[in-house]
């Protein structure tokens, strides 16, 4: 918590019966109950500040809705649906010269859930008030590299008060010898907090972008940073990684050990932090620690179960779907074909998202089609547990080996990556198809179940250790490489080029014909 602020000596009042009785003494809920808690504190301003906005920042457990007023007027979340520990970009003009009231209505739901018994507990508020000056200006989060194409790349950050930022991008020539920088494009997005850019025409392999955020009163600046263009051709360098959350010393660690490999996108298999509807966990457990990647390397995520319903989802990462906001996505880059699905929706055999994913897939030519979803299709760990009946407790996982999985098959896609479980495991399922959990990018690591063999036995390999996968693709050849966060290299795969016209499975994976992506390496 930061100083109080405009709240030094400030005393907060309690009130349970919607405003008409008030007490300091902080409201005790019991349990299996639900209370509207009403909270103010009053304070006076002498000389109204100087400010470009003003930042609230507060102790109120984020899991209760919670609707803050300053004197009577409501005060905005900078993007509804998430959840801010920090308020930013308060409009300083709410405050009055003499005595000013601030409160908090707060809905307390203290019930049993599905994961925890309720108890009585006590909610007291304590919170800061600060003015934020003009030269306070910066770049939040970001700036973050998303979908690409030919002839264009993404960029998206977000501001810490509602600014301008224009982008300034620099194609470099090489002509007669000499470096000819000719600055083409120039972009400016609308005063706000989130800020997305869509950068065209682009030539050459790479490009140079530089960010301006400005307001009336104040500027700063993003120097050049230059970002590979994927073009494709006979070498290409990805990686995959996924469950970062909650631990950004190793993720920061495992985002400088890929950045030095030099790939020309990364994807993640989900969960990048502890759970996404809460604002501040964006910049402390993800974005900062890998800052220098993001800005300069394609990022493409697709959604895990820790970013339930998460607004920020869809402005921080342009996915490559038409409006660069679709959880369910497909980038083509060279000779491979990445599919992005998310797993948590509906993937019955007849419904659309099923339907979608199999024109994708026939309509593709690509020599390596990998396709990436949280949910694993089989585990060796927590997340396989089976029922009576021996199939997977979780319908994400059902989905996976039920319909997703079969569809690769079908179609003779490459390799099905995912996470959900922290650990990494390559299996290989009858039909040719390889299974590939990537789950160690920092979040703590799960260990193999007592019944491993009955829920996945089509394990190969399985260790938990932070780690991350490196893939080369040479001409007809792809190697995987999985790598720990030390350096040590635990397993290798490597697939040769599909036959993209050869007459789809008909028949179900467990008697499917060998996929001509044959492997060699550690079976």
């Amino acid at each position: 918590m930061p100083p109080p602020g405009l709240l030094q000596g400030a005393t907060w009042q309690y009130s349970m019966d919607g405003g008409a009785s008030f007490s300091p003494l902080e409201p005790t809920i019991p349990a299996e109950t639900t209370f509207v808690i009403l909270a103010k504190t009053e304070f006076n301003v002498d000389d109204l500040p100087d400010a470009a906005a003003i930042q609230l920042t507060h102790t109120v457990p984020l899991r209760h809705p919670m609707v803050w007023r300053l004197n009577g007027q409501e005060i905005k979340v900078p993007l509804e649906g998430m959840w801010y520990r920090t308020i930013p970009g308060i409009d300083p003009q709410l405050l009055r010269k003499g005595r000013n009231v601030l409160t908090v209505e707060v809905t307390v739901r203290n019930v049993t859930t599905r994961t925890a018994y309720a108890w009585t507990i006590t909610l007291g508020v304590s919170a800061s008030l600060v003015p934020i000056k003009a030269e306070d200006l910066k770049v939040q989060t970001g700036p973050i590299v998303g979908a690409f194409g030919r002839d264009f790349v993404t960029v998206t950050l977000r501001t810490n008060l509602p600014a301008r930022v224009a982008l300034d991008a620099d194609p470099v020539e090489f002509k007669q010898w000499t470096l000819q920088r000719r600055p083409e494009i120039h972009l400016e997005s609308p005063e706000g907090f989130h800020h997305r850019f869509l950068v065209k025409p682009v030539k050459g392999d790479s490009i140079t972008y530089a960010l301006t955020v400005s307001t009336p009163k104040a500027t700063c600046s993003v120097p050049g940073t230059t970002i590979r263009i994927p073009r494709g051709g006979g070498k290409l360098r990805f990686v995959v990684l996924g469950d970062s959350r909650s631990n950004p010393k190793d993720w920061g660690k495992l985002s400088d050990m890929v950045l030095q490999l030099k790939p020309v996108l990364v994807v993640h298999t989900g969960d990048l932090v502890w759970y996404g509807p809460e604002d501040w966990r964006w910049d402390e457990e993800f974005a900062v620690p890998a800052k220098e990647m993001l800005a300069s390397v394609p990022f493409l995520p697709v959604y895990g179960n820790h970013e339930p319903n998460t607004p920020l989802l869809k402005t921080l990462f342009y996915t490559p779907s038409r409006d660069g906001t679709a959880s369910n996505w497909a980038q083509k880059v060279g000779s491979v074909l990445l599919i992005g699905i998310d797993g948590v929706q509906n993937w019955s055999q007849d419904g659309k998202n099923a339907r979608w994913l199999e024109k994708t897939l026939a309509g593709s030519k690509a020599k390596f089609v990998f396709l990436a979803n949280h949910y694993p299709a089989w585990t060796s760990s927590r997340h396989g547990t089976l029922t009576l009946a021996n199939r997977p407790k979780e319908k994400t996982i059902r989905q996976g080996q039920e319909v997703v999985f079969p569809l690769l098959v079908k179609y003779g896609a490459t390799a099905m990556l995912a996470g959900h479980d922290h650990c990494y495991e390559r299996s290989e399922p009858p039909g040719g198809v390889s299974h590939i959990i990537t789950g160690g990018g920092g979040a703590s690591l799960y260990w193999k179940s007592y019944d491993a063999e009955e829920q996945n036995p089509h394990s190969k390999v399985f260790t938990s250790e932070f780690h991350y996968c490196v893939f080369d693709v040479d001409g007809d050849t792809c190697t995987m490489k999985a790598v720990t966060i030390e350096g040590q290299e635990i397993d290798t795969r490597t697939w040769t080029a599909r036959d993209s016209k050869r007459e789809p499975v008909t028949s179900s994976p467990s008697s499917a014909t060998s996929n001509p992506a044959s492997a060699t390496g550690n079976q």
